[in-house]
Protein backbone atom coordinates (compact mmCIF):
# COMPACT_ATOMS: atom_id res chain seq x y z
CA UNK A 1 0.00 0.00 0.00
CA UNK A 2 1.35 3.40 -0.83
CA UNK A 3 1.19 6.78 0.77
CA UNK A 4 -2.30 8.25 0.26
CA UNK A 5 -4.42 11.24 1.25
CA UNK A 6 -8.17 10.98 1.86
CA UNK A 7 -10.56 13.90 1.93
CA UNK A 8 -14.11 13.30 3.14
CA UNK A 9 -16.99 15.61 2.37
CA UNK A 10 -20.27 15.46 4.26
CA UNK A 11 -23.43 16.71 2.59
CA UNK A 12 -26.24 17.47 5.01
CA UNK A 13 -29.93 17.34 4.21
CA UNK A 14 -32.06 20.40 3.63
CA UNK A 15 -35.30 21.28 5.41
CA UNK A 16 -37.65 18.34 5.73
CA UNK A 17 -41.14 18.65 4.30
CA UNK A 18 -42.76 16.63 7.08
CA UNK A 19 -41.91 15.79 10.66
CA UNK A 20 -41.39 12.15 9.64
CA UNK A 21 -38.67 13.14 7.18
CA UNK A 22 -36.64 15.32 9.55
CA UNK A 23 -33.76 12.82 10.00
CA UNK A 24 -30.54 14.30 8.50
CA UNK A 25 -29.14 12.60 5.43
CA UNK A 26 -25.37 12.26 5.09
CA UNK A 27 -23.50 11.24 1.96
CA UNK A 28 -19.82 10.27 2.24
CA UNK A 29 -17.41 10.65 -0.68
CA UNK A 30 -13.76 9.55 -0.57
CA UNK A 31 -11.28 11.19 -2.92
CA UNK A 32 -7.94 9.36 -2.90
CA UNK A 33 -4.72 10.18 -4.66
CA UNK A 34 -1.56 8.12 -5.03
CA UNK A 35 1.90 9.65 -4.57
CA UNK A 36 4.96 8.10 -6.20
CA UNK A 37 8.61 9.00 -5.65
CA UNK A 38 10.20 9.09 -9.10
CA UNK A 39 13.91 9.40 -9.91
CA UNK A 40 14.81 10.40 -13.48
CA UNK A 41 18.38 10.22 -14.77
CA UNK A 42 20.22 10.53 -18.08
CA UNK A 43 22.73 8.08 -19.60
CA UNK A 44 25.48 9.38 -17.30
CA UNK A 45 23.39 8.89 -14.15
CA UNK A 46 22.76 12.61 -13.59
CA UNK A 47 19.25 13.72 -12.57
CA UNK A 48 16.99 15.06 -15.32
CA UNK A 49 15.08 18.17 -14.27
CA UNK A 50 12.32 20.10 -15.96
CA UNK A 51 9.96 17.24 -16.74
CA UNK A 52 6.25 17.99 -16.72
CA UNK A 53 3.17 15.74 -16.68
CA UNK A 54 2.99 15.82 -20.50
CA UNK A 55 6.46 14.27 -20.73
CA UNK A 56 5.35 11.05 -19.03
CA UNK A 57 2.74 8.35 -19.61
CA UNK A 58 1.36 6.41 -16.66
CA UNK A 59 -0.33 3.01 -16.90
CA UNK A 60 -2.05 1.18 -14.04
CA UNK A 61 -2.79 -2.47 -14.80
CA UNK A 62 -2.46 -1.53 -18.46
CA UNK A 63 -4.90 1.40 -18.26
CA UNK A 64 -3.72 4.86 -19.34
CA UNK A 65 -4.12 7.14 -16.29
CA UNK A 66 -3.80 10.96 -16.26
CA UNK A 67 -1.03 12.46 -14.11
CA UNK A 68 -2.39 15.20 -11.86
CA UNK A 69 0.95 16.77 -10.91
CA UNK A 70 4.68 16.23 -11.14
CA UNK A 71 6.82 18.25 -8.70
CA UNK A 72 10.62 18.31 -8.58
CA UNK A 73 12.25 18.28 -5.13
CA UNK A 74 15.98 19.09 -5.16
CA UNK A 75 18.50 18.25 -2.45
CA UNK A 76 21.37 20.08 -4.15
CA UNK A 77 22.97 23.45 -3.73
CA UNK A 78 21.46 25.95 -6.16
CA UNK A 79 24.76 26.38 -8.02
CA UNK A 80 24.87 22.68 -8.79
CA UNK A 81 21.22 22.53 -9.82
CA UNK A 82 21.75 25.18 -12.50
CA UNK A 83 24.27 22.97 -14.32
CA UNK A 84 21.61 20.60 -15.69
CA UNK A 85 19.27 22.25 -18.24
CA UNK A 86 15.69 21.18 -18.71
CA UNK A 87 14.94 18.96 -21.74
CA UNK A 88 13.47 20.82 -24.71
CA UNK A 89 10.31 18.71 -24.64
CA UNK A 90 9.35 19.86 -21.14
CA UNK A 91 6.43 22.22 -20.57
CA UNK A 92 7.77 24.87 -18.13
CA UNK A 93 4.37 26.23 -17.02
CA UNK A 94 3.42 22.80 -15.69
CA UNK A 95 6.64 22.21 -13.75
CA UNK A 96 6.76 22.93 -10.05
CA UNK A 97 10.24 23.12 -8.56
CA UNK A 98 11.25 23.13 -4.94
CA UNK A 99 14.88 24.37 -4.85
CA UNK A 100 15.54 22.75 -1.50
CA UNK A 101 13.69 19.97 0.26
CA UNK A 102 11.87 21.15 3.41
CA UNK A 103 14.10 18.82 5.41
CA UNK A 104 17.31 17.06 4.50
CA UNK A 105 17.47 13.62 2.99
CA UNK A 106 17.19 10.55 5.22
CA UNK A 107 19.91 8.16 4.02
CA UNK A 108 20.32 4.67 5.50
CA UNK A 109 23.55 2.73 5.04
CA UNK A 110 22.42 -0.90 5.38
CA UNK A 111 25.23 -3.49 5.70
CA UNK A 112 24.50 -7.20 5.12
CA UNK A 113 27.16 -8.89 7.24
CA UNK A 114 28.87 -12.11 6.13
CA UNK A 115 31.92 -13.92 7.49
CA UNK A 116 33.15 -15.01 4.04
CA UNK A 117 36.49 -13.36 3.20
CA UNK A 118 35.44 -12.04 -0.21
CA UNK A 119 32.37 -10.37 1.32
CA UNK A 120 34.49 -8.77 4.06
CA UNK A 121 36.82 -7.42 1.37
CA UNK A 122 33.85 -5.99 -0.49
CA UNK A 123 32.49 -4.37 2.66
CA UNK A 124 35.82 -2.75 3.42
CA UNK A 125 36.06 -1.55 -0.18
CA UNK A 126 32.63 0.05 -0.09
CA UNK A 127 33.00 1.36 3.47
CA UNK A 128 35.79 3.57 2.14
CA UNK A 129 33.44 4.83 -0.57
CA UNK A 130 30.70 5.43 2.00
CA UNK A 131 33.07 7.55 4.08
CA UNK A 132 33.94 9.63 1.00
CA UNK A 133 30.24 9.98 0.21
CA UNK A 134 29.65 11.58 3.63
CA UNK A 135 31.81 14.53 2.55
CA UNK A 136 29.36 15.31 -0.28
CA UNK A 137 26.22 15.55 1.87
CA UNK A 138 24.30 18.72 2.57
CA UNK A 139 24.37 20.05 6.16
CA UNK A 140 20.76 19.04 6.86
CA UNK A 141 21.05 15.50 5.42
CA UNK A 142 20.73 12.83 8.10
CA UNK A 143 22.45 9.45 8.06
CA UNK A 144 21.66 6.19 9.85
CA UNK A 145 23.70 2.97 9.84
CA UNK A 146 22.08 -0.48 10.15
CA UNK A 147 23.61 -3.97 10.04
CA UNK A 148 21.97 -7.35 9.52
CA UNK A 149 23.82 -10.55 10.45
CA UNK A 150 22.04 -13.05 12.64
CA UNK A 151 19.78 -10.18 13.76
CA UNK A 152 19.15 -6.54 12.97
CA UNK A 153 21.37 -3.90 14.60
CA UNK A 154 20.94 -0.14 14.62
CA UNK A 155 24.54 1.08 14.67
CA UNK A 156 23.61 4.74 14.51
CA UNK A 157 20.25 6.46 14.49
CA UNK A 158 19.68 9.36 12.12
CA UNK A 159 22.24 12.08 12.77
CA UNK A 160 23.70 15.16 11.14
CA UNK A 161 26.91 14.61 13.09
CA UNK A 162 29.34 13.37 10.45
CA UNK A 163 31.81 12.09 13.03
CA UNK A 164 29.15 9.86 14.56
CA UNK A 165 28.20 8.60 11.10
CA UNK A 166 31.85 7.87 10.27
CA UNK A 167 32.33 5.93 13.49
CA UNK A 168 29.18 3.89 12.83
CA UNK A 169 30.24 3.00 9.26
CA UNK A 170 33.66 1.89 10.53
CA UNK A 171 31.87 -0.12 13.25
CA UNK A 172 29.25 -1.62 10.91
CA UNK A 173 30.75 -5.12 10.93
CA UNK A 174 31.59 -5.22 14.66
CA UNK A 175 30.14 -7.98 16.83
CA UNK A 176 28.86 -5.56 19.45
CA UNK A 177 26.72 -2.46 19.22
CA UNK A 178 27.74 0.92 20.54
CA UNK A 179 25.49 3.28 22.51
CA UNK A 180 22.51 4.65 20.60
CA UNK A 181 20.89 7.99 21.39
CA UNK A 182 17.66 8.16 19.33
CA UNK A 183 16.35 11.59 18.36
CA UNK A 184 13.68 12.57 15.82
CA UNK A 185 13.63 11.43 13.09
CA UNK A 186 14.41 8.02 14.52
CA UNK A 187 14.72 4.34 13.58
CA UNK A 188 14.39 3.31 17.21
CA UNK A 189 11.40 1.15 16.26
CA UNK A 190 13.66 -1.47 14.68
CA UNK A 191 15.61 -1.88 17.93
CA UNK A 192 12.66 -3.14 19.95
CA UNK A 193 12.09 -6.24 17.80
CA UNK A 194 15.56 -6.89 16.42
CA UNK A 195 15.79 -10.38 17.97
CA UNK A 196 12.78 -11.49 15.89
CA UNK A 197 14.42 -10.36 12.63
CA UNK A 198 16.00 -13.59 11.38
CA UNK A 199 16.25 -13.01 7.62
CA UNK A 200 17.25 -10.20 5.28
CA UNK A 201 13.64 -10.00 4.04
CA UNK A 202 12.36 -9.47 7.60
CA UNK A 203 15.08 -6.87 8.08
CA UNK A 204 13.71 -4.91 5.11
CA UNK A 205 10.17 -5.21 6.50
CA UNK A 206 11.32 -3.76 9.83
CA UNK A 207 13.26 -1.00 8.10
CA UNK A 208 10.37 -0.09 5.81
CA UNK A 209 7.92 0.03 8.72
CA UNK A 210 10.29 2.25 10.71
CA UNK A 211 10.84 4.64 7.79
CA UNK A 212 7.19 4.94 6.78
CA UNK A 213 6.10 7.64 9.30
CA UNK A 214 9.20 9.78 8.72
CA UNK A 215 8.69 12.71 6.31
CA UNK A 216 11.05 13.77 3.56
CA UNK A 217 13.20 12.16 0.89
CA UNK A 218 14.50 8.69 1.81
CA UNK A 219 17.01 6.29 0.30
CA UNK A 220 18.57 3.00 1.40
CA UNK A 221 22.14 2.31 0.28
CA UNK A 222 22.28 -1.47 0.67
CA UNK A 223 25.82 -2.81 0.89
CA UNK A 224 24.82 -6.44 0.50
CA UNK A 225 25.46 -9.67 -1.33
CA UNK A 226 22.15 -11.43 -1.79
CA UNK A 227 18.38 -11.63 -1.51
CA UNK A 228 16.46 -14.82 -2.27
CA UNK A 229 17.80 -18.30 -2.99
CA UNK A 230 19.39 -19.63 -6.17
CA UNK A 231 18.04 -22.93 -7.45
CA UNK A 232 20.51 -24.76 -9.63
CA UNK A 233 17.78 -27.15 -10.83
CA UNK A 234 14.41 -25.52 -11.31
CA UNK A 235 11.12 -26.88 -12.66
CA UNK A 236 11.69 -29.10 -15.65
CA UNK A 237 15.42 -29.18 -15.00
CA UNK A 238 15.90 -25.47 -15.78
CA UNK A 239 19.05 -23.81 -14.47
CA UNK A 240 19.62 -20.55 -12.69
CA UNK A 241 16.14 -19.93 -11.27
CA UNK A 242 15.51 -17.87 -8.13
CA UNK A 243 13.06 -18.41 -5.29
CA UNK A 244 11.90 -15.95 -2.66
CA UNK A 245 10.42 -16.39 0.80
CA UNK A 246 6.87 -15.21 1.59
CA UNK A 247 8.43 -12.29 3.48
CA UNK A 248 9.95 -10.91 0.28
CA UNK A 249 6.64 -9.53 -1.05
CA UNK A 250 5.89 -8.09 2.38
CA UNK A 251 9.27 -6.36 2.30
CA UNK A 252 8.56 -4.82 -1.12
CA UNK A 253 5.18 -3.59 0.14
CA UNK A 254 6.71 -2.11 3.32
CA UNK A 255 9.42 -0.29 1.37
CA UNK A 256 6.81 0.96 -1.10
CA UNK A 257 4.65 2.39 1.68
CA UNK A 258 7.74 4.11 3.07
CA UNK A 259 8.68 5.54 -0.36
CA UNK A 260 12.21 4.21 0.30
CA UNK A 261 14.07 3.04 -2.83
CA UNK A 262 16.88 0.53 -2.35
CA UNK A 263 20.18 1.11 -4.16
CA UNK A 264 21.95 -2.26 -4.03
CA UNK A 265 25.74 -1.91 -3.93
CA UNK A 266 26.84 -5.51 -4.47
CA UNK A 267 29.85 -6.26 -2.23
CA UNK A 268 30.53 -9.67 -3.78
CA UNK A 269 33.84 -10.33 -5.51
CA UNK A 270 32.39 -10.93 -8.98
CA UNK A 271 29.35 -12.13 -10.93
CA UNK A 272 27.17 -14.51 -8.90
CA UNK A 273 23.73 -16.12 -8.90
CA UNK A 274 22.24 -14.06 -6.06
CA UNK A 275 22.77 -10.85 -8.00
CA UNK A 276 19.37 -11.45 -9.64
CA UNK A 277 17.70 -11.02 -6.25
CA UNK A 278 19.50 -7.73 -5.66
CA UNK A 279 18.51 -6.51 -9.11
CA UNK A 280 14.87 -7.38 -8.50
CA UNK A 281 14.86 -5.71 -5.07
CA UNK A 282 16.20 -2.45 -6.50
CA UNK A 283 13.94 -2.53 -9.57
CA UNK A 284 10.75 -3.11 -7.57
CA UNK A 285 11.52 -0.38 -5.02
CA UNK A 286 12.74 2.24 -7.52
CA UNK A 287 16.52 2.04 -7.09
CA UNK A 288 19.61 0.86 -8.94
CA UNK A 289 21.55 -2.40 -8.77
CA UNK A 290 25.27 -1.53 -8.88
CA UNK A 291 28.13 -4.08 -8.91
CA UNK A 292 31.17 -2.73 -7.05
CA UNK A 293 34.03 -5.18 -7.66
CA UNK A 294 35.51 -3.41 -10.71
CA UNK A 295 34.56 0.27 -10.25
CA UNK A 296 33.54 0.91 -6.61
CA UNK A 297 33.87 4.70 -6.83
CA UNK A 298 31.68 4.79 -9.94
CA UNK A 299 29.04 2.66 -8.19
CA UNK A 300 28.83 4.97 -5.19
CA UNK A 301 28.87 8.08 -7.39
CA UNK A 302 26.00 6.70 -9.49
CA UNK A 303 23.86 6.07 -6.40
CA UNK A 304 24.76 9.52 -5.01
CA UNK A 305 23.79 11.21 -8.30
CA UNK A 306 20.44 9.43 -8.42
CA UNK A 307 19.37 10.78 -5.02
CA UNK A 308 20.33 14.41 -5.67
CA UNK A 309 16.66 15.06 -6.30
CA UNK A 310 13.40 13.38 -7.23
CA UNK A 311 9.92 14.00 -8.54
CA UNK A 312 6.69 13.55 -6.63
CA UNK A 313 4.14 12.18 -9.09
CA UNK A 314 0.48 12.35 -8.07
CA UNK A 315 -2.48 10.63 -9.75
CA UNK A 316 -6.00 9.50 -8.97
CA UNK A 317 -6.25 5.70 -9.11
CA UNK A 318 -8.70 4.41 -11.70
CA UNK A 319 -11.80 2.48 -10.77
CA UNK A 320 -10.79 -1.15 -11.14
CA UNK A 321 -12.89 -4.29 -10.68
CA UNK A 322 -10.57 -5.83 -8.08
CA UNK A 323 -8.87 -4.42 -5.03
CA UNK A 324 -5.34 -5.35 -4.01
CA UNK A 325 -2.02 -4.85 -5.75
CA UNK A 326 -1.98 -2.80 -8.96
CA UNK A 327 0.99 -2.68 -11.32
CA UNK A 328 2.33 0.70 -12.43
CA UNK A 329 4.31 1.46 -15.57
CA UNK A 330 5.69 4.92 -16.37
CA UNK A 331 7.14 5.88 -19.74
CA UNK A 332 9.35 8.92 -20.25
CA UNK A 333 11.28 10.75 -22.99
CA UNK A 334 13.95 8.84 -24.94
CA UNK A 335 17.24 8.57 -23.09
CA UNK A 336 15.69 9.18 -19.65
CA UNK A 337 15.85 6.32 -17.13
CA UNK A 338 12.96 6.30 -14.65
CA UNK A 339 13.20 4.69 -11.22
CA UNK A 340 9.99 4.10 -9.26
CA UNK A 341 8.24 1.39 -7.29
CA UNK A 342 6.32 -0.94 -9.52
CA UNK A 343 2.89 -0.87 -7.94
CA UNK A 344 0.56 0.10 -5.10
CA UNK A 345 -2.18 -1.52 -3.03
CA UNK A 346 -5.70 -0.29 -2.31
Amino acid sequence: MNLRRSVTFFLGSGLALTAAAQQPVQEQVHVTVVEVTLHASDRTGEPVRGLGPRDLRLYVDGHDVPIESLDWVSNERQADAEKSPAPSSAAPPEVSETPTAPTGRLIVFFFQWHIEAVKIEGHLRMSRQALEFLDTLQPDDEVAVVTFGSSLWLRQDFTRDRQRARAAIRNALALENGPISPAPPSLEAIVRGHDAVTSIEKAFIALGDALRPLPGSKAILFLGWGVGSANFLGPGGSLGTMSYSPEYERAIAALGRAQAPVFSLDVSGGHHTLAAGLERLSFETGGYYLPTWDFPRWAMKTAASAIKGHYVLVFRPPSLPQRGFHEMRIEGPPGVKLLYRQGYED
